[in-house]
């Protein structure tokens, strides 16, 4: 049995193979997925914003061949990664990066 976001991927699969065609670069939603982040730091409570974010992010991965759980997985690593890095200051934004070597 499927997790429930690799279900979800999956039903976005079939929506979105349907309603924008199967042969799409991954490019395509990942520039949609930029347009609605703009969108969610302007509305930064609103859940249908992230919604859009995630169904577009889990769309791009897909198209690249990626599953849901696999990225769930990476994400996993990526904190650990994350957890062991040098911080620096936030900048105008309150944007923080790791200090690069």
């Amino acid at each position: 049995m499927s997790s429930r976001i690799q279900h979800l991927q999956h039903e976005i699969a079939k929506w979105s193979n349907a309603t924008f065609g199967a042969e799409r670069p991954p490019s395509r939603p990942l520039h949609h997925l930029a347009k609605e982040v703009r969108e969610l730091i302007e509305a930064p409570d609103d859940q249908m914003e992230y919604a859009d974010c995630l169904i577009l992010l889990l769309d791009a991965y897909r198209m690249t061949g990626g599953s849901a759980d696999d990225l769930v997985e990476t994400c996993y690593h990526k904190l650990e990664i994350n957890k062991e890095r040098t911080w620096g200051a936030p900048d105008e934004n309150g944007v923080v990066e790791h200090i690069r070597n």
